[in-house]
C-alpha cells in the first residue's frame, strides 16, 4: 500500500509537469517541407531587438516561443516574447552568479521540454534553472527517505546527499515509500536559483571519463533534445596531450524530490557524464575544434568546428545496440555543406523544424542556408546600412523566423522567406 501512495503521485506529478508547457497554437506554422523552386528572398522583419543587450553571443528558441539570449557582456541570459517584449519572471537569470559569488559570463543557452534553461560559461561546468519552479515556488525539499527493494522486501533509510542516496534514488530496483521533507529556506533558494548541474572537476565525472581530462573540459556550445530524453549534449575543446575535442552526453540523474508549492512532486535533476559519443579527427563525422552544437527532432547532432579539414558535421545516433553509435550523416563531395570553401569561419548552426540548416559566417558577417539533404539554399545578408557588425549566432522558431544575434552591433536582427510571411509582420521597406 505504501508503494501506492508515496511512488504513484511522484509518477504521475512529475509527468503532469513535463507536458505543462505547450506551444500555443497562434505559434503553428505552415507545413512548407524544404525550400523549392519558389521560394525567394530573407527579408528583414522590423524592429531590431537591442534593448537591453550589451554583448549578445548566443541565441535559442524555446519549446514556448520564447527567445534566450546569452548576454556575455551583461552576465545576463535576457528572455523576448516573440512581439520583442521582455516577459516577468525571469529576474534570477540577470546578473548571473556561481555558487561562490563569481560572475558567469554565460557563451551559450538551451532550454528542454521541461523548461530547463542550461547555459555555460566556457569551463567545465554547465549551470541549470527552472522557470517553471520558480512560478509556482517550491515549498519543501526530501531530507531522507525510506526504500524498500523490489525484488528482497528489504528495506532501508537513505539521507539526502549521500552516496546511497543517489544510488537507491536512480535504480528501478527500490521504490520509495516513505519521506521526510523539509522547508528551509536556503536549500530552497539553492535550487530556486541559477546552480550548479554538471562539473567535469566531479569525482564520479572524473571517475567516469577516464580517458580525457573532464576536469579541464571547455565547452563551447551545449543542446537539450526535444523529447523527454533525460540526457544533454555539449561540445569540449580542451585540446591537451589527447586532443579532448569531442561531443559529449551528458546524462540526468535523480537527486532530490521538491514538494512545490500547488502540492507537485517532481524530481530535481544533477548532471553526470553519460558518453563521449564522438572524438577527435579529420575526416567526416569526427571533432577538431568544436565552436557550436544543435540537435534535431529525430536526435542528430550538428556541429561547427575550426579544425581540419571540415566546418560542418552531421552525426546521427544509431540505436540498434545496447548504446548510440554516431555515424557521419554528411559526406565529403557528395553533399554541399562539407564543402570547406563555401565557409571563412563557420562559427554557429541551428536546425529548423524541417531540418534545415542555417550556419552562421563569423567572417563574411552572413547566414548560410542548406536543406536537410545538405545542398546548399542561399544566404542572409545583412542590410547594407548598419553599422560594422559581427554575426555569431542564428536560431529559428516555429514560425519559420531567423534570429541572428549580432556581438559588436548589440542586437538581434529577424528574417523570414518572403514567400511565407505573414500579414501582421512588418518588414523593412
Amino acid at each position: 500500500m505504501k508503494k501506492l501512495l508515496y511512488m504513484v503521485p511522484i509518477i504521475i506529478f512529475f509527468c503532469s509537469c513535463m507536458e505543462r508547457f505547450v506551444i500555443p497554437s497562434n505559434l503553428e506554422s505552415d507545413n512548407i517541407g524544404e525550400f523549392g523552386a519558389g521560394d525567394t528572398i530573407f527579408l528583414q522583419i522590423n524592429p531590431i531587438w537591442d534593448e537591453g543587450l550589451v554583448e549578445p553571443i548566443e541565441i535559442s528558441v524555446a519549446q514556448d516561443g520564447r527567445i534566450y539570449i546569452a548576454d556575455k557582456g551583461s552576465n545576463s541570459i535576457i528572455v523576448f516574447n516573440q512581439n520583442g517584449e521582455k516577459p516577468a519572471g525571469y529576474q534570477p537569470l540577470m546578473n548571473l552568479e556561481d555558487q561562490s559569488g563569481n560572475i558567469i559570463e554565460p557563451i551559450d543557452v538551451d532550454i528542454d521540454k521541461k523548461m530547463n534553461v542550461f547555459f555555460i560559461d566556457g569551463s567545465q561546468r554547465i549551470f541549470i534553472w527552472n522557470y517553471y519552479w520558480n512560478e509556482i515556488g517550491i515549498d519543501k525539499i526530501s531530507t531522507s527517505l525510506t526504500f524498500v527493494h523490489t525484488q528482497t522486501g528489504v528495506d532501508t533509510v537513505a539521507m539526502a546527499g549521500t552516496d546511497i542516496w543517489f544510488s537507491l534514488i536512480n535504480d528501478d530496483e527500490w521504490y520509495i515509500v516513505d519521506r521526510n521533507m523539509t522547508d528551509n529556506q536556503d536549500m530552497i533558494d539553492s535550487l530556486i536559483r541559477p546552480h550548479l548541474f554538471y562539473d567535469g572537476r566531479d569525482e564520479m565525472n572524473i571517475y567516469l571519463d577516464t580517458y580525457y581530462q573532464p576536469d579541464s573540459s571547455q565547452f563551447t556550445g551545449i543542446t537539450a533534445p526535444s523529447d523527454d530524453e533525460n540526457m544533454i549534449f555539449v561540445s569540449d575543446d580542451y585540446g591537451g596531450e589527447n586532443n579532448q575535442h569531442r561531443i559529449i552526453q551528458v546524462d540526468f540523474k535523480r537527486s532530490f524530490i521538491l514538494q512545490l508549492k500547488n502540492g507537485d512532486l517532481v524530481w530535481a535533476y544533477t548532471g553526470q557524464f553519460g558518453a563521449t559519443v564522438k572524438g577527435y579527427g579529420t575526416g567526416a563525422g569526427t571533432v577538431n575544434n568544436p565552436a557550436s552544437l544543435d540537435v534535431d527532432y529525430d536526435g542528430n547532432l550538428y556541429y561547427t568546428q575550426t579544425g581540419n579539414y571540415f566546418p560542418i558535421h552531421m552525426i546521427s545516433p544509431n540505436l540498434s545496440g545496447d548504446f548510440a553509435i554516431y555515424t557521419s550523416g554528411f559526406q565529403p563531395e557528395a553533399d554541399d555543406i562539407m564543402n570547406p570553401d563555401l565557409f571563412s569561419n563557420a562559427n554557429d548552426i541551428a536546425i529548423d523544424n524541417k531540418r534545415n540548416i542555417y550556419v552562421v559566417d563569423k567572417e563574411n558577417s552572413d547566414v548560410k542556408v542548406f536543406n536537410s539533404y545538405g545542398d546548399y539554399f542561399k544566404k542572409i545578408l545583412m542590410p547594407a546600412d548598419t553599422l560594422i557588425n559581427q554575426i555569431v549566432a542564428v536560431a529559428v522558431d516555429q514560425n519559420n523566423v531567423v534570429y541572428i544575434c549580432d556581438k559588436e552591433y548589440g542586437a538581434i536582427f529577424r528574417y523570414k522567406l518572403s514567400n511565407i510571411l505573414n500579414e501582421d509582420i512588418n518588414t523593412e521597406d
